[in-house]
Protein backbone atom coordinates (compact mmCIF):
# COMPACT_ATOMS: atom_id res chain seq x y z
CA UNK A 1 0.00 0.00 0.00
CA UNK A 2 1.56 3.27 -1.05
CA UNK A 3 1.25 6.70 0.55
CA UNK A 4 -1.57 7.83 -1.76
CA UNK A 5 -3.72 4.81 -0.80
CA UNK A 6 -2.99 5.42 2.88
CA UNK A 7 -3.99 9.07 2.48
CA UNK A 8 -7.28 8.11 0.80
CA UNK A 9 -7.94 5.55 3.54
CA UNK A 10 -7.19 8.15 6.23
CA UNK A 11 -9.54 10.63 4.53
CA UNK A 12 -12.34 8.02 4.52
CA UNK A 13 -11.78 7.23 8.21
CA UNK A 14 -11.68 10.93 9.03
CA UNK A 15 -15.05 11.46 7.26
CA UNK A 16 -16.49 8.42 8.98
CA UNK A 17 -15.34 9.61 12.42
CA UNK A 18 -16.47 13.19 11.75
CA UNK A 19 -19.91 12.04 10.63
CA UNK A 20 -20.19 9.78 13.67
CA UNK A 21 -19.25 12.68 15.93
CA UNK A 22 -21.84 14.94 14.24
CA UNK A 23 -24.55 12.28 14.71
CA UNK A 24 -23.59 11.86 18.36
CA UNK A 25 -23.69 15.61 18.89
CA UNK A 26 -27.13 15.86 17.25
CA UNK A 27 -28.38 12.91 19.31
CA UNK A 28 -27.15 14.59 22.49
CA UNK A 29 -28.83 17.89 21.56
CA UNK A 30 -32.10 16.02 20.93
CA UNK A 31 -31.70 14.22 24.26
CA UNK A 32 -31.21 17.53 26.09
CA UNK A 33 -34.31 18.99 24.42
CA UNK A 34 -36.40 15.90 25.24
CA UNK A 35 -35.14 15.86 28.83
CA UNK A 36 -36.02 19.54 29.27
CA UNK A 37 -39.53 18.88 27.97
CA UNK A 38 -39.88 15.91 30.33
CA UNK A 39 -38.73 17.96 33.33
CA UNK A 40 -41.08 20.83 32.41
CA UNK A 41 -43.94 18.36 32.05
CA UNK A 42 -43.17 16.91 35.47
CA UNK A 43 -43.05 20.39 37.01
CA UNK A 44 -46.36 21.31 35.38
CA UNK A 45 -47.98 18.09 36.65
CA UNK A 46 -46.68 18.71 40.18
CA UNK A 47 -48.03 22.26 40.11
CA UNK A 48 -51.44 21.03 38.97
CA UNK A 49 -51.62 18.51 41.82
CA UNK A 50 -50.66 21.20 44.35
CA UNK A 51 -53.09 23.72 42.85
CA UNK A 52 -55.98 21.24 42.92
CA UNK A 53 -55.44 20.68 46.63
CA UNK A 54 -55.16 24.41 47.25
CA UNK A 55 -58.34 25.07 45.25
CA UNK A 56 -60.22 22.68 47.53
CA UNK A 57 -59.18 24.84 50.49
CA UNK A 58 -60.31 27.99 48.65
CA UNK A 59 -63.67 26.30 47.97
CA UNK A 60 -64.05 25.50 51.68
CA UNK A 61 -63.39 29.14 52.54
CA UNK A 62 -66.03 30.26 50.03
CA UNK A 63 -68.63 27.85 51.41
CA UNK A 64 -67.89 29.02 54.95
CA UNK A 65 -68.04 32.69 53.91
CA UNK A 66 -71.39 32.23 52.17
CA UNK A 67 -72.89 30.55 55.25
CA UNK A 68 -71.96 33.34 57.67
CA UNK A 69 -74.71 35.95 58.06
CA UNK A 70 -73.51 39.49 57.36
CA UNK A 71 -74.30 40.67 60.91
CA UNK A 72 -72.10 37.88 62.33
CA UNK A 73 -68.97 38.92 60.40
CA UNK A 74 -66.91 40.32 63.27
CA UNK A 75 -63.19 41.13 63.26
CA UNK A 76 -62.20 37.49 63.82
CA UNK A 77 -64.26 36.29 60.89
CA UNK A 78 -62.97 39.11 58.69
CA UNK A 79 -59.42 38.06 59.61
CA UNK A 80 -60.14 34.52 58.45
CA UNK A 81 -61.63 35.84 55.23
CA UNK A 82 -58.42 37.80 54.64
CA UNK A 83 -56.65 34.43 54.48
CA UNK A 84 -58.98 33.48 51.62
CA UNK A 85 -58.17 36.78 49.94
CA UNK A 86 -54.44 36.06 50.26
CA UNK A 87 -54.97 32.60 48.74
CA UNK A 88 -56.80 34.23 45.82
CA UNK A 89 -53.88 36.64 45.33
CA UNK A 90 -51.41 33.74 45.44
CA UNK A 91 -53.36 31.84 42.79
CA UNK A 92 -53.53 34.95 40.64
CA UNK A 93 -49.75 35.43 40.86
CA UNK A 94 -49.38 31.79 39.81
CA UNK A 95 -51.44 32.51 36.68
CA UNK A 96 -54.57 30.69 37.86
CA UNK A 97 -57.79 32.20 36.52
CA UNK A 98 -61.43 31.52 37.36
CA UNK A 99 -63.50 30.27 34.44
CA UNK A 100 -66.58 32.46 34.05
CA UNK A 101 -69.64 30.49 33.09
CA UNK A 102 -73.00 32.05 33.97
CA UNK A 103 -74.80 33.44 30.94
CA UNK A 104 -72.39 31.80 28.48
CA UNK A 105 -72.94 28.88 26.15
CA UNK A 106 -72.04 25.51 27.64
CA UNK A 107 -68.51 24.51 26.61
CA UNK A 108 -67.60 20.90 27.42
CA UNK A 109 -63.91 21.88 27.33
CA UNK A 110 -64.34 24.09 30.39
CA UNK A 111 -67.71 23.19 31.93
CA UNK A 112 -69.09 20.05 33.52
CA UNK A 113 -72.90 19.87 33.44
CA UNK A 114 -74.27 18.56 36.72
CA UNK A 115 -77.92 19.38 36.07
CA UNK A 116 -80.22 20.31 33.20
CA UNK A 117 -82.93 22.89 33.98
CA UNK A 118 -85.85 24.37 32.09
CA UNK A 119 -85.40 27.77 30.52
CA UNK A 120 -85.60 29.93 27.42
CA UNK A 121 -82.32 29.49 25.57
CA UNK A 122 -81.01 25.94 25.29
CA UNK A 123 -77.36 25.27 26.08
CA UNK A 124 -76.79 28.36 28.24
CA UNK A 125 -75.25 28.09 31.69
CA UNK A 126 -77.63 29.46 34.34
CA UNK A 127 -75.85 28.60 37.57
CA UNK A 128 -72.37 27.77 38.79
CA UNK A 129 -72.30 24.92 41.30
CA UNK A 130 -68.53 25.10 41.84
CA UNK A 131 -65.85 27.24 40.26
CA UNK A 132 -63.52 26.02 37.58
CA UNK A 133 -59.96 27.17 36.96
CA UNK A 134 -57.42 27.43 34.16
CA UNK A 135 -53.69 28.12 34.22
CA UNK A 136 -51.86 29.28 31.11
CA UNK A 137 -54.88 28.35 29.01
CA UNK A 138 -54.90 24.77 30.31
CA UNK A 139 -57.78 23.40 32.33
CA UNK A 140 -57.04 22.66 35.96
CA UNK A 141 -60.61 21.92 37.01
CA UNK A 142 -63.86 22.37 35.05
CA UNK A 143 -66.64 24.61 36.31
CA UNK A 144 -69.59 22.52 37.52
CA UNK A 145 -72.72 24.12 36.11
CA UNK A 146 -76.46 23.92 35.61
CA UNK A 147 -77.46 24.23 31.96
CA UNK A 148 -80.76 25.02 30.22
CA UNK A 149 -82.17 21.98 28.39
Amino acid sequence: MDKKDKLVECEKKKEEYLNGWKRSKADFENYKKDELERVNSLIEYSQRVLLLELLNIVDDFEVAENQIPEEEKNEYIKGLLQIKSRLDEFLSKFGVEVISAVGKDFDPNFHEAVEMVDGEKSGVVVEEVSKGYIKSGKLIRPTKVKVIK
